[in-house]
């Protein structure tokens, strides 16, 4: 994998490659946003520029979906579903986050402030990628206390015998639990992300939304080829 990437992000992506046979084009493309992300970051944090609301807000994001990310993919490694899912929750509400300021970059402010819900971040996801409000929806029930949040530990269920298997803690994946189908959500998640990012970074409404917050500085882990 020819791509510089930190060595965590390397090693849990080898290592589900290995343990559940990936696709490679899967994995490669994976590495290669991961890897995007991480220079659109030092990009925008790196400037020279000072640093006002706006660019603030897109730096924030790209940590917070680098943190998600990985998140997730840690998660499907050790077959925590509730975490997979508020990971992906948390991406899908990010995309909305990013058209929402796409559409109107003095809304940046209101994210520093932290006046923007929950539902609006669903609705400008929807509109990024038709289907995903659902998803959230579905996600919510599994990550909050709900009725699937209650029954994910439950295991062959048999309705006519009223009889379960209750397992405690973690349970290692297989593929037929659809382990590449969950990494294949987290790459499209990343992608569009991305591509929304790399759209805020040429914004120049978007670059000179807000006051001044400080100078720029950013401390940056070193990588390698992986």
């Amino acid at each position: 994998m020819d791509i510089a990437l930190f060595p965590y992000e390397r090693l849990i992506l080898e290592a589900l490659e290995k343990e559940y046979a990936l696709d490679r084009v899967l994995v490669v493309g994976f590495a290669s946003s991961l890897n995007q992300l991480s220079r659109l970051f030092e990009m925008i944090s790196q400037s020279d520029i000072e640093l006002r609301t706006g660019p603030l807000v897109i730096i924030g994001f790209i940590n917070h979906t680098h943190h998600l990310i990985i998140g997730g993919l840690q998660a499907l490694m050790v077959g925590n579903g509730p975490v997979w899912s508020a990971c992906v929750r948390g991406l899908a509400e990010t995309l909305g986050a990013c058209k929402i300021i796409s559409d109107s970059p003095a809304k940046a402010v209101s994210f520093f402030d932290g006046k923007i819900k929950a539902g609006q971040l669903a609705a400008a996801a929807e509109k990024v990628s038709p289907g995903l409000k659902n998803d959230i929806n579905r996600l919510s029930q599994i990550v909050h206390p709900g009725s699937r949040a209650i029954v994910a530990g439950w295991n062959k269920f048999d309705s006519v015998t009223l009889t379960a298997v209750f397992q405690y803690g973690l349970r290692h994946p297989t593929n037929e639990d659809g382990c590449e189908e969950g990494v294949t959500v987290l790459a499209n998640l990343a992608s569009l992300i991305l591509e929304m990012l790399n759209q805020l970074s040429e914004q120049k409404d978007v670059l000179s939304t807000g006051k001044v917050i400080m100078v720029r500085t950013s401390i940056n882990q070193k990588k390698g080829n992986g």
